[in-house]
């Protein structure tokens, strides 16, 4: 009778746990970072900011030191705090003994820094630590876990788990950063001998866009300071973070030890329970597959799999749903159930979780396995281990790569799957070996790569041009990565153009700064030199930004008189701008006039953060930019494996 009671419950609780009836998560209160709890009075304000000024005059002093970031993540999380308003304790004296403490620790550690002294990084327990992200040099900040007795750095390689939090809508640097500096608790796991991070993750994002990046980034920061052993870092997260495990488990198989999954959505249909008559545009749904897990869980045949959910955690429908998808596959991971547990962890089944992680840390990575089972979707996750797809037959289809190597035989044997080229790496062993992809023996090395053709696959005599892993779509991806926003630097001829790209470019400036808490990298087009790195976010036309102008001959788009053109379709370009990202013959990419595509409406729920838009879109902005786009989309689509845009003639 019990068990039948806790399904019910279950079954009557599944909603409203994982979404409300407006599809936002329970935490949203309509805006992001939210409004203030107990917001600070004038007095107190400028207070703080003279303050600020103060202890950001005396970092100048360190700010070239390779641990300047230990401090200054302390400056721009005040400084982010007062900017944004974002004071969440219960009084406003509360926010001001939090932005002090840092404001204090941030000055110790520039004394420190002085004497070329790090003292915050010895002994064991939390730590609080910084880096300069290669996105947009902004101080990024993350959490470290040190247990009792191992020293760091010296001795030995020592194994590391990265932990991913769940979402907290008002866990802005400071209350982030604040915690980690005044923990006085243990995180949810304390592997012996083993130092556990806890990434910023850029905030509430999901783990998506420069929130997956952060993990990375984080992760080899802190392989650099404390000897970790490459080879046994698990990844590990619940709830949110649970679902960033899901997605970064799955997409980069190849860097993980282990994978646990604690809760977490794992895909956006199921998820948000849409029906048919609610699905978005077929471009948006197959960008779904961006982070989409069901779509890529053979890869799951490369990595340790252990999953936890709660009894009566909605969200356990994910993982069962997992479970029926890795079955078809062959794999069948634990999937340990906390007994009446809601959403969170049975304290006795979170204690075989963690011996389970540890089993397989203990074993570690194997970085050059014999078989490798590569499922993917795009450019985003095109590799692993050994393998790599380099050209798609279609690209956002389902495509495989299944490759082992037979040292009996001396030969690699290869099936594919909507691949038209492929590379293999070779080591000492390897690297004479034959290759047979499809059945058929491919000619040649294969040390750069092969390429489908009649009869058979043949070896690459150079490598292949258009998309790759370093340049494709949709717009969004170039926001993993460093990015450059170039504004206009004369006037263009449509008034009504020019005032939405001063409004929109304004507005992602905010928005990054806001949810992705760095300082984007902004120059005029006049100003900007080559020795300015990373994709160029370009917003204008011809007439309005010199450097549109200076490359418009080899843009897919086209301004002529008054007219708007991509392929065959046109547009009135008094009222019509191009969103779109694109390669150049030099090996570049550029993006026209857009920012990240999922706007604030989208904030609701970590599951709606995906990209909206495909390679090229063409923006009506006579209708106002909203919460859900920048301007109503009259044409869109994706451009070919060589960044030729698909259309009927």
């Amino acid at each position: 009778m019990m068990r039948a009671l806790l399904l019910l419950l279950l079954a009557a609780n599944t909603v409203l746990a994982q979404l409300g009836p407006n599809g936002a998560t329970a935490s949203f209160r309509g805006s992001l970072p939210p409004k203030p709890v107990a917001a600070l009075s004038p007095e107190q304000e400028a207070a703080l900011q003279a303050d600020l000024a103060e202890v950001a005059g005396s970092f100048a002093a360190v700010a070239k030191h390779p641990h300047a970031a230990d401090a200054d993540i302390f400056l721009k999380a005040v400084r982010y705090a007062l900017e944004f308003d974002e004071w969440y304790d219960k009084t406003p004296e509360d926010g001001v003994k939090k932005a002090t403490a840092l404001l204090t620790e941030a000055k110790s550690r520039i004394a420190a820094l002085q004497r070329n002294e790090t003292p915050w990084m010895n002994g064991s327990g939390w730590k609080v630590l910084g880096y300069y992200s290669r996105i947009d040099d902004s101080p990024q900040p993350y959490g470290v876990e040190i247990p009792q007795g191992l020293i760091v750095p010296g001795g030995k390689p020592v194994p590391m788990w990265i932990w991913l939090h769940g979402r907290g809508d008002t866990t802005t640097d400071l209350p982030f950063i604040y915690g980690k500096l005044t923990a006085k608790k243990p995180g949810q796991f304390q592997p012996a001998g083993t130092i556990v991070i806890h990434p910023f993750g850029r905030y509430c994002n999901g783990w998506k866009s420069a929130g997956e990046t952060d993990v990375f980034e984080s992760r080899d920061d802190a392989i650099e300071r404390f000897n970790v052993d490459k080879d046994r870092i698990a990844l590990a997260g619940f709830s949110m973070g649970g679902a960033g495990a899901w997605h970064m488990g799955a997409h980069y198989a190849d860097q993980w030890a282990c994978v646990h999954t604690g809760a977490g959505f794992v895909d956006v249909k199921r998820y948000l329970k849409l029906t048919p008559d609610k699905y978005p545009s077929s471009y948006e749904q197959k960008l779904w597959g961006v982070y989409d897990v069901p779509d890529v869980a053979r890869n799951f045949l490369n990595v340790p799999l252990i999953c936890y959910s709660g009894e009566l955690d909605a969200q356990r429908d994910s993982a069962e749903y997992m479970m029926e998808i890795l079955g078809r596959e062959g794999l069948r991971p634990p999937h340990l159930i906390g007994a009446g547990m809601g959403h969170k962890y049975h304290p006795e089944t979170s204690k075989e979780v963690q011996r389970l992680i540890e089993e397989a840390v203990a074993k570690g990575r194997d970085p050059w396995p014999k078989k490798v089972s590569l499922q993917t979707r795009s450019f985003f996750s095109p590799k692993l281990f050994w393998v790599r797809v380099l050209k798609f037959a279609q690209e956002w289809e389902d495509t495989r790569i299944d490759a082992e190597i037979i040292d009996a035989e001396k030969t690699i044997r290869v099936t594919t799957k909507n691949v038209t080229a492929l590379h293999l790496a070779r080591n000492e062993t390897t690297k004479g070996y034959k290759v047979v992809i499809d059945g058929a023996e491919a000619a040649g090395t294969g040390e750069i790569g092969y390429q489908a053709g009649t009869p058979s696959w043949r070896s690459l005599e150079r490598a292949v041009s258009g998309k790759s892993a370093g340049s494709h779509g949709p717009v969004d991806a170039a926001f993993l990565d460093r990015f450059v926003i170039v504004l206009p630097d004369r006037k263009g001829v449509s008034p009504a153009v020019d005032q939405w790209v001063a409004t929109e470019s304004a507005h992602f400036i905010t928005r990054w700064r806001s949810l992705m808490r760095g300082d984007p990298l902004v120059v005029k087009a006049s100003d900007l030199t080559d020795a300015m790195r990373g994709t160029r976010i370009l917003w204008g036309d011809p007439d309005s930004n010199s450097q549109i102008a200076a490359i418009a001959d080899q843009l897919k788009v086209e301004w002529v008189g008054d007219k708007l053109s991509i392929g065959s379709q046109s547009f009135d370009r008094s009222h019509h701008v191009p969103s779109m990202i694109q390669g150049l013959a030099d090996g570049t990419t550029v993006v026209l006039n857009s920012g990240l595509t999922f706007r604030e409406a989208h904030d609701r729920t970590n599951s709606l953060r995906n990209p909206k838009l495909p390679d090229w879109a063409i923006l009506n902005i006579s209708v106002p930019p909203s919460a859900e786009s920048a301007g109503k989309v009259v044409a869109a689509d994706f451009f070919d494996g060589h960044w030729e845009a698909v259309l009927p003639d």
